[in-house]
């Protein structure tokens, strides 16, 4: 994980995680962010390219009593990520 993360800031110095929203129930919190960034080196096989990207996430925490997180699931749309610094083309997207 350490790894992956490391790739990841290290390719997109300036990423900014903004929340749209946050919602909790019971001992689960989730949370909508738009993640923006500059491409600025190698990541995941896609030559650095010096592109604006956004794409949306989702992460889900289960939070203990005493506050802390003991799991994390997180979705972000790497489709569209890829999709924008010409990786891949989306038929959707024109």
């Amino acid at each position: 994980m350490t790894g992956l993360l490391t790739g990841f800031l290290g390719a997109l110095p300036d990423l900014r995680a903004e929340e749209q929203d946050l919602i909790a129930s019971d001992d689960l919190v989730v949370m909508r962010l738009v993640v923006t960034a500059t491409h600025k080196g190698d990541l995941l096989g896609i030559p650095a390219t010096g592109r604006n990207v956004q794409w949306d996430a989702i992460d889900i925490y289960r939070v203990t009593d005493d506050g802390k997180i003991s799991e994390e699931w997180a979705a972000d749309d790497m489709a569209t990520f890829a999709s924008q610094l010409g990786a891949i083309s989306l038929p959707w997207a024109s």
